[in-house]
């Protein structure tokens, strides 16, 4: 109980800003799930500590974190966790201008997504994809997954997603 209230406090999107504050709670919440033997519980930490971390523009020590995290979630068998783990590192990678890695990253997440039926999630990486193409001068590619992820958005009545499309 008190780990999930930990946790709890170190995602409230407020607390995004206090970024030292919500990395200790979120460090004394993976303790104690691990103490406890809460597996899913101390890797949804870590994956948040990571999350924080790229925030922060700290991206080796988010990309440690998010991979350790990654390992954790496929250890479980938590498919979700794990596609949110390969986006975020996509990500990571994006902002390190490390393109063929991210789009290898958010291309395997997205897949992950679709087989799970997590529309949103997908939807985010086809925007990256679409993005990382952009980026690179690859203007019809872009548009293409753009477009997409623009129907996969308003799909499911995520109308800021289609906006940012």
């Amino acid at each position: 109980g008190a780990a999930q209230c930990l946790q709890s406090l170190g995602n409230i999107p407020g607390m995004q800003d206090r970024y030292s504050e919500t990395a200790d709670m979120l460090i004394n919440a993976q303790r104690q799930f691990e103490k406890i033997g809460d597996q899913l519980g101390a890797a949804q930490c870590l994956q948040s500590l990571g999350d924080i971390h790229r925030m922060q523009a700290k991206y080796s020590e988010a990309a440690d974190m998010v991979s350790n995290a990654h390992s954790q979630f496929e250890k479980i068998g938590d498919q979700l966790g794990a596609a949110q783990c390969l986006q975020i590192l996509g990500y990571i990678h994006r902002m390190q201008g490390r393109y063929s890695d991210a789009a290898d990253m958010l291309s395997n997440a997205q897949s992950r997504f679709e087989k799970i039926g997590h529309q949103l999630g997908a939807a985010q990486c086809l925007q990256s994809l679409g993005n990382i193409h952009r980026m690179q001068g690859r203007y019809s590619e872009a548009a293409d997954m753009l477009s997409n992820a623009q129907r996969q958005f308003e799909k499911i009545g995520d109308q800021l997603g289609a906006a940012r499309c």
